[in-house]
């Protein structure tokens, strides 16, 4: 595979800061072959790396991003940073087994994925996916993604910051990341990079109203929030939570990172 296509569909990850275009915006013209599912594979096997990162509540957490940037997993918090490092290296062990991953349907219907330690303890937890064939293929990607990753602590941000990619079934999404580098906000599949970038302005609309989120259940007790556009229709899901009141401060942080800032 050409390393060239590559770096191509990397550059096609960039920064929309939550109150304006950031300067640091790149070129998003991609080569017509990163719409092949054999790149997306190369490029979430090469280039998948944990990220560690500190909770608002002094925990240690991490997420598991694939090479294009796509975040496939999420652990709980952690006292310590080694403590966290050690659920890393569960992760990396039982990743790659397709007997660790359980599959689960949320109350809305979508559906999500845990991975699973031997004895049965959960590790780490998938996004949120709004099919069940969604999801099924993310557990197939993950199992690649963990073969080859790096860890990594996230940047500090100055402020709220969108991300849009293409994702590992060639569709565009974006995310949306706080302060501390973790990712609280995840799109619906876009057809089109234009697209994509439209749901981030319906997301800057939208999500400074707090009566346009939803906090849901999943099957197994966790909670998550839908942001809603005015029609009704989903924009984006959150990760999941273990209460409802950490969905609740959830929903608070995504309004504190879209609300605009005076004279801006």
């Amino acid at each position: 595979m050409n390393p060239f296509r590559i770096v191509a569909l990397l550059v096609s990850v960039f920064a929309i800061t939550a109150c304006g275009v950031d300067s640091a915006v790149v070129a998003d013209d991609v080569d017509a072959d990163v719409d092949s599912a054999e790149v997306m594979d190369e490029l979430s096997t090469s280039r998948g790396r944990f990220e560690t990162f500190l909770g608002a509540n002094g925990d240690t957490y991490f997420h598991l991003l694939a090479g294009n940037g796509e975040k496939v997993l999420a652990s709980q918090g952690y006292a310590s940073a080694s403590s966290a490092a050690a659920a890393i290296d569960s992760v990396q062990a039982n990743g790659l087994n397709p007997d660790r991953y359980e599959l689960r349907e949320a109350s809305d219907g979508s559906s999500y994925f845990v991975l699973k330690a031997a004895n049965g303890a959960i590790i780490a937890i998938s996004e949120m996916y709004v099919a069940k064939a969604n999801a099924e293929r993310a557990i197939l990607s993950v199992q690649k993604v963990v073969k080859a990753t790096t860890l990594e602590t996230p940047a500090p941000l100055t402020e709220g910051r969108f991300e849009i990619f293409k994702g590992l079934d060639t569709k565009n999404y974006f995310h949306l990341r706080a302060k501390n580098g973790e990712i609280v906000l995840q799109s619906q599949a876009y057809s089109s990079n234009a697209k994509a970038k439209a749901g981030v302005a319906s997301v800057q609309t939208n999500g400074v109203t707090a009566a346009r989120y939803t906090v849901l259940n999943a099957v197994d007790g966790r909670f998550y929030f839908v942001l809603k556009a005015t029609n009704g229709q989903v924009i984006a899901r959150s990760q999941l939570y273990s209460t409802k009141y950490s969905a609740e401060r959830g929903v608070e942080t995504v309004i504190g990172l879209v609300q605009p800032v005076k004279g801006r």
